[in-house]
């Protein structure tokens, strides 16, 4: 997917500067900040420039725009690709399955990457429920672990842990 990949009413595109207010105001919403880190314009401007092999998305559902998910290509520290954030607007419509679903396959076409991972709270039901539909399993990758930190970012505490998607033979399920 150079431009975009969609599935039936959601769709993924990179994002844009122009997209940085709707990125701001969602990401800073009352209702996300529990969930989700705060970062500064400059930060989302320098993934959206695709700095630091870091890969900024704008989800829309029947082209609206309807989040956004960023990516860390961790591959050559050998930690596949890292989903710092996704996060949608619309919560309980299936949009977040079908974006991370889409994000998944775009990055098995593109990077063949050993696995596709993140950190989630043990308390966020929801996001534990999308990512298990999609075959997430808790992953504590012990003595390797400093390797996943310094490629993106360990957990923030003990109530975050990883969660990896793994094909066998190395591939994405």
């Amino acid at each position: 997917m150079k431009n975009g990949a969609q599935s039936s009413q959601v769709r993924l595109r990179r994002s844009a500067p122009d997209d940085l207010a709707f990125v701001t105001a969602l990401e800073r919403h009352p209702d996300n900040r529990d969930w989700i880190g705060q970062w500064s314009d400059d930060e989302h401007l320098a993934a959206i420039a695709g700095k630091q092999a870091r890969e900024h998305w704008i989800i829309e559902r029947d082209g609206e725009s309807a989040g956004y998910l960023v990516a860390y290509d961790c591959r050559a520290a050998g930690a596949g690709v890292y989903v710092k954030r996704i996060l949608v607007k619309d919560k309980s419509r299936g949009t977040g399955r079908a974006a991370l679903a889409l994000f998944i396959e775009e990055a098995s076409r593109r990077f063949a990457p050993v696995a596709v991972w993140l950190i989630v709270h043990e308390t966020n039901a929801r996001a534990l429920k999308v990512y298990r539909s999609l075959g997430f399993e808790r992953f504590e990758p012990g003595g390797d672990s400093q390797l996943y930190d310094a490629a993106a970012e360990p957990p923030r505490d003990s109530e975050y842990f990883r969660m990896r998607l793994v094909r066998p033979e190395g591939e994405l399920s």
